[in-house]
């Protein structure tokens, strides 16, 4: 049996019975953890409030030895995401990249950066106009920590540099932006991606990122998603019809 204390935000919930939940936790220490709130959902629960969706916290979990769920013995919250929940377009783009995370790790499987990146994305989304280059620059960060590096200047097969962004084709086996004639003879596994689409991922990808389009930057979140969806063996996020959303009330 252990207790033990960690940083960690709320990724998913589930109602469990009559008053718990089943919570997903990406926590700094131990990376994804599957935890039970008994009673949470409770009037009197202390831990109500603590347990919102994007919510970090720390969090005291207690787990027997061989058990995959743990408990949650108590939680204090570190950073309120009070603000996102009256701002649509921000929670959608904070649901996507939860679930991303979600999708692309396996239990226990420690991603401080990757932490470290999603609490960055949750305090940029305080700022409504930077919402969509916010979850851009995240993904492109995201996508890299899950060990597939982007090429976004030179070709991912030949390594010729691109020069003037421009229409191209990103290819998700290579990992990259692709030059005409490398295109031409690997359309197989990728799409095509507009000239908006290409700017607005070497904006994110700067140092320090830049600010693009919402159209381009949530058309490029799309094309990512797709890459690493490619990889993982997986279909493309539920979160992104919530991009879509954010397109048509932009």
């Amino acid at each position: 049996m252990a207790l033990y204390k960690t940083h960690g935000v709320v990724l998913r919930r589930m109602d469990l019975g009559e008053a718990d939940r089943l919570l997903t936790l990406f926590t700094v220490r131990y990376g994804k953890v599957k935890a039970v709130a008994r009673g949470c959902r409770k009037a009197k629960s202390r831990l109500a409030g603590h347990l919102e969706p994007l919510q970090a916290a720390e969090f005291m979990l207690w787990r027997r030895e061989g058990r995959e769920l743990a408990l949650v013995r108590g939680a204090e919250m570190l950073e309120t995401t009070r603000a996102l929940e009256g701002d649509f377009h921000a929670f959608a783009a904070g649901q996507f990249a939860a679930e991303l995370i979600d999708r692309s790790l396996e239990p226990e499987e420690p991603q401080p950066r990757l932490y470290a990146l999603l609490l960055q994305l949750l305090r940029g989304l305080k700022r409504p106009e930077h919402v969509a280059p916010a979850l851009l620059a995240f993904t492109v960060r995201a996508t890299e920590q899950l060990g597939y590096a982007l090429s976004l200047d030179r070709c991912a097969v030949c390594a010729t540099p691109l020069g003037v962004p421009a229409a191209g084709w990103l290819d998700y086996r290579e990992g990259g932006l692709t030059c005409a004639p490398c295109a031409e003879t690997a359309r197989r596994h990728g799409e095509d991606v507009s000239r908006e689409a290409v700017v607005a991922l070497r904006a994110a990808a700067a140092v320090p990122p830049r600010a693009s389009a919402t159209d381009a930057a949530n058309t490029a979140v799309r094309a990512l998603d797709r890459l690493l969806g490619y990889h993982q063996d997986r279909r493309a996020l539920v979160s992104e019809r919530l991009l879509d959303a954010m397109a048509t009330t932009a």
